[in-house]
C-alpha cells in the first residue's frame, strides 16, 4: 500500500463492511481474524454503534423491549426526567465508569431518592447493554 498502512476489510453476515487500518500487516491480519471469528460466533456488534448517540441508541433499545405496560409507564418516566437530560447527546462509546458516577453524584445532589437513581442506573446500564445491579439490604 501506498499509504505505509495496511487495511484490514470483513463482511458480516448481513454483507455490512468494515474497515480498520494498521501500520503493520501482521496488526491488520490479526484484527481481521478477530473480526471474523466474533462474527461467526455471533458475538460482534457493529462496531459503528459507539458513534451513536446515547438517545438514538436508547430509541432503538426502547423500541425492542417487551415489558410490562406499568414497568414501560414508570421506565418511560425515568428516562425523561434523569436519564435523557443527561446522556442524550453523549456518544456511546465516550461513557466512561467515572461519568455514570459522575452522573449518579449529579442526581443525588439535585435531591433525587435512592430508589429513582437505582432505577434510572439499572435502565441506562441495560439499555447500554450491560447488566444491571441490584442491591438489597438485609
Amino acid at each position: 500500500m501506498t499509504s505505509g498502512k495496511w487495511q484490514a476489510t470483513v463482511r458480516n453476515r448481513s454483507g455490512d463492511r468494515f474497515s480498520e487500518s494498521f501500520p503493520l500487516k501482521a496488526q491488520a491480519r490479526a484484527w481481521g481474524i478477530e473480526m471474523e471469528t466474533q462474527f461467526a460466533r455471533g458475538t460482534m456488534r457493529d462496531p459503528r454503534a459507539g458513534e451513536m448517540a446515547f438517545r438514538e441508541w436508547h430509541d432503538r433499545w426502547w423500541n425492542a423491549r417487551v415489558v410490562e405496560p406499568h414497568t414501560l409507564r414508570g421506565d418511560a418516566s425515568s428516562i425523561k426526567n434523569h436519564v435523557l437530560p443527561y446522556w442524550a447527546d453523549w456518544e456511546m462509546r465516550a461513557i466512561t465508569r467515572m461519568d455514570v458516577q459522575s452522573w449518579i453524584r449529579s442526581l443525588i445532589e439535585k435531591g433525587t431518592g435512592p430508589a429513582a437513581i437505582k432505577r434510572a442506573y439499572n435502565l441506562t446500564s441495560r439499555s447500554c447493554g450491560r447488566p444491571s445491579t441490584t442491591t438489597s439490604s438485609r
